[in-house]
Formats: C-alpha cells, sequence, structure tokens
C-alpha cells in the first residue's frame, strides 16, 4: 500500500512539473479597457502594454514570442511594473536589458521599480554598484526610468500624469507588512493633481485602498504572480509574502473611481511553479467617457 501511494505521489509530482513548465512558457494576452470623464481627448483610444514580473524569463530565443506579442498591440508605450530581474549576486541581469533595449528602439518605455530592484538599491554592501550600473543601461538605451517621481506622459497637445512608487522594505515583508498611509505616501511623492488624469506604478498591490485615497485613477501593480497556482471560481493560491487565497491576485478591481489592474507577471523565481496560470502581456486601452 505504502508503494502504491509513494508511485502515485511521484507521478502527481512529475505531471505538476511538466505542466508548470509548459505553463511557464506559455503567455497569454489580457486585455483591458479603463473608462475615464478624466482622460483628455487626445488620449481617447491611447494603448498602454504593461509588463512586470519578468525576473530574466525568456519568451523563444531573445524574447521573440514577447516582443511579438507587444507588437499586435501597437501600443503609444510601455509601461514597466519592476521584478524584471532577479537580485542574486551570481544573477545576470542581460535578458532584461535586452528586452529594454530592443522595445526602447520601438515604443516610449516608462520604468518603475520592484521589490528586486530596491533590493539591489538598497543593499550596495552586498551587491555593490549593480543597482546604478542597471540604471545606467536602461537610460542609454532611452528608458525613461522613475523613482518617487512624476512625469508627465504627452501625446503632443495634452497629457496625462504617470507616477512611480517606490515602498519601503516593511511594506514588502512576508509576515506583518506595515502599510503606507496616504500621508506617507503625499510626504514621498507630493499630491496628486486632480486636474490630470493620473496613472500610478505601485508594485505591491495590497495597498490600493491606500493608492485610492492618494488619488490616483489607475493603478498597475504586479508581484503577486497571479497567486502561482489558480484554482477556478477561487483564484490565486498564495502570495510572495506567503499570503494564502490574497484579496488580490490578479485582473481588474475597483474603488470609488480609482482602477486597479493587477497583472499575474512574466516570470517567477525562488519557486519556478505556475498552475493555471499563464504569463501575461496587459494590453490597456484608455477610453474617454
Amino acid at each position: 500500500m505504502l508503494f502504491i501511494i509513494l508511485t502515485a505521489a511521484v507521478i502527481l509530482g512529475t505531471a505538476v512539473c511538466f505542466a508548470s513548465m509548459n505553463e511557464n512558457q506559455n503567455l497569454s494576452l489580457e486585455e483591458y479597457t479603463v473608462v475615464s470623464a478624466k482622460l483628455p481627448e487626445e488620449f481617447d483610444g491611447y494603448k498602454i502594454v504593461f509588463l512586470t514580473d519578468l525576473h530574466c524569463n525568456e519568451f523563444d530565443y531573445q524574447n521573440k514570442a514577447l516582443i511579438d506579442m507587444i507588437d499586435g498591440c501597437s501600443p503609444d508605450a510601455v509601461f514597466v511594473g519592476g521584478d524584471m530581474l532577479v537580485s542574486r549576486v551570481d544573477s545576470s541581469y542581460e535578458v532584461a536589458l535586452d528586452l529594454m533595449r530592443e522595445l526602447s528602439r520601438r515604443y516610449r518605455i516608462y520604468y518603475a521599480d520592484g521589490n528586486h530592484e530596491l533590493r539591489l538599491k538598497r543593499n550596495e554592501e552586498v551587491y555593490g554598484v549593480a543597482y546604478k550600473e542597471y540604471v545606467h543601461q536602461l537610460k542609454e538605451c532611452g528608458v525613461v526610468h522613475l523613482s518617487n517621481e512624476s512625469i508627465m506622459v504627452d501625446s503632443g497637445i495634452s497629457a496625462i500624469c504617470l507616477t512611480a512608487f517606490d515602498m519601503e522594505e516593511k511594506q514588502y515583508r512576508k509576515f506583518h507588512p506595515a502599510p503606507p498611509s496616504s500621508e506617507e505616501m503625499t510626504d514621498t511623492l507630493g499630491d496628486a493633481d486632480p486636474e490630470f488624469f493620473q496613472v500610478l506604478l505601485a508594485h505591491n498591490p495590497n495597498y490600493f485602498r491606500q493608492y485610492s485615497k492618494w488619488g490616483c485613477d489607475l493603478v498597475l501593480s504586479g508581484h503577486f504572480h497571479g497567486g502561482m497556482v489558480r484554482l477556478p471560481k477561487v483564484g490565486g493560491v498564495i502570495s510572495p509574502q506567503f499570503q494564502l487565497f490574497p484579496k488580490y491576485d490578479a485582473g481588474e478591481y475597483q474603488i470609488g473611481t480609482s482602477i486597479m489592474i493587477l497583472s499575474r507577471g512574466l516570470g517567477n523565481h525562488s519557486i519556478k511553479i505556475r498552475l493555471f496560470n499563464k504569463p501575461e502581456v496587459s494590453c490597456i486601452t484608455l477610453k474617454k467617457k
């Protein structure tokens, strides 16, 4: 009987591994439409491709499948939500940089940091100048890198406001994380300008309520990798912060007039499992109400 149980466990484990390997390479395009009266006429139909959590994963040689999917969206701009690399001492960041170099030849790219980039930044005694060199390479190829700052994304006539929020380490803690208050966000980022449609790149989706209170119209987040394993009618099972069945796992959410689009991300790192949870390219179309 024990032999049968062990054999069944080995077969199940092998099947899960093969299914996960297949899922990790099976890209999915998710399309969203965000409607707002605050959008200028010139941004009616504006398309954003949102990428996050690549973790140096590759889809075909030099990410050709990923680039082809992005090209198929014909975006006006590409917004990057962070964690495109893996913060390990022995890791190469060339996969992420090569993708940014190739995309920057075609599109305007705006890049915000996730917890992996910020770990490099905050721990120079471990990683040396890896963060500074990485950001330098991004800027060399024309990527607009944002760190706790805002920029006006213009169409030539009008503009929307894009802000990147770098969260503190305490907001990424696996146990007992400390949410940022709207006052802390204002101290860090300044006030959201109510005259402009406000997009916020905030890697961790846990704090959507605080982002909404700060004054954003659209939040773009990642970090949770879709909950790793997704169950029908249940959703994601576990977040990187070991939250079981997290409130926010993937898709579109709304609080008041604020909308959050939470991508399942493109890769993973320590636990490379995805089941019923395809890597995501988010294509977002803005529509004026």
